[in-house]
């Protein structure tokens, strides 16, 4: 079904909504109705391709549900992670209502991506090494790490099946890249003006980029356990990922962390994120997290530990831990746990914050 014809269907759903006083959907999220909903392609390139023709490069697939009431100013981008898609955010792998549903049920308007080289996004053998992976149960069930009473099944096992439902939806062309996808989320604010970025795992390292191309379109950045989080700190490869930012004055070359008391920082005379001026970054984590992952620690320290490396290179950052909100024994996948709704809850009301604050 393509984007016209979906945008047709809501506007005729719309009338039969005024005309019944049903709504247009519902579930665990209450009802929902629409006033459009559809989805679209942006952001790709062109290379010359055989007989005068073109090939089309790097398309990000977008799709997007805008509620009859919008209540907010600004619109909701979610940013999904490595080895998933957009579909991440809609459903649960039980079936119950996704977060997108809550976000919308709020008033937001909201916007899906597939980054460039996953899910719904064209398969580009550009990209990397062409390679397409396929799903492996293995990887998400070390990632969900929740606790077996809020996993759908029990215990997030690589036989249990909302893990084997939730693999299904892993990426299914070659990745392309956090510049790429920085790159084309970037086009789509062009289209859709100012908007609260909201990143999940791997989908940091695109999110983050992204106020170096367009800082002027973006309200503030809600990171859940994102790639990136502590942006000196080493990344993929041993590479902090600051060291691909705009920053001031210029790192040097051989630029490594210091250890102060446990927590990765710059020294005594900072680098400052020139792009982040404007941009509030609020990271959160879950109890069995990726705060967590690789053993016993206090998840809350070292998400403030990455908050503290952000205030130091001049950025409004902040830190939620989840347990602090009541919100015990989740995992790095909240957003497909049986206590989903209260998770969406959280960041619904960081992103009204961020809202209430915003002068773009």
């Amino acid at each position: 079904m393509n984007g016209k014809i979906t945008n047709l269907l809501a506007g005729a759903a719309l009338g039969a909504v005024a005309a019944t006083g049903s709504a247009l959907a519902g579930g665990e999220a209450g009802e929902l109705v629409l006033r459009d909903v559809g989805w679209k392609f942006v952001g790709h390139t062109t290379e010359d391709g055989d007989n005068g023709s073109l090939n089309v490069l790097n398309a990000m697939f977008v799709e997007y549900l805008l509620p009859a009431d919008s209540r907010h100013r600004y619109p909701l981008v979610l940013i999904h992670g490595g080895g998933g898609q957009g579909t991440d955010w809609l459903e649960t792998p039980d079936g119950r209502d996704g977060w997108v549903d809550y976000f919308v049920a709020d008033g937001w308007d909201v916007y899906v991506v597939d980054r460039p080289g996953h899910g719904r996004s064209q398969s580009n053998a550009s990209c990397g090494d062409g390679a397409v992976g396929g799903a492996n149960t293995a990887f998400i069930s070390r990632l969900a790490t929740s606790d077996a009473s809020v996993w759908p099944g029990g215990e997030p096992t690589p036989t249990n099946d909302a893990i084997v439902d939730w693999s299904a939806s892993s990426a299914t062309a070659p990745y392309c890249g956090n510049a790429i996808a920085a790159q084309t989320i970037s086009t789509l604010l062009d289209e859709i003006g100012p908007a609260i970025l909201i990143s999940h795992s791997a989908g940091g390292g695109s999110t983050f980029l992204v106020p170096d191309l367009n800082s002027e379109n973006v309200v503030g950045i809600i990171a859940f356990e994102a790639a990136g989080g502590n942006p000196v700190a080493p990344g993929f490869g041993g590479r902090p990922p600051i060291a691909d930012w705009q920053v001031e004055p210029a790192l040097p070359e051989d630029f490594a962390a210091l250890d102060r008391d446990g927590c990765p920082m710059q020294g005594d005379s900072p680098s400052r994120l020139v792009n982040f001026d404007d941009v509030p970054v609020v990271l959160v984590a879950s109890e069995y997290g990726l705060g967590a992952i690789s053993g016993p620690v206090d998840g809350g320290k070292v998400i403030a530990c990455q908050a503290a490396a952000w205030q130091q290179a001049g950025v409004d950052a902040s830190s939620v831990y989840f347990p602090d909100r009541g919100l015990e024994g989740g995992g790095h996948f909240a957003m497909a746990q049986l206590d989903n709704a209260a998770y969406a809850e959280v960041f619904i009301e960081l992103a009204a914050e961020i809202e209430a604050a915003a002068t773009k």
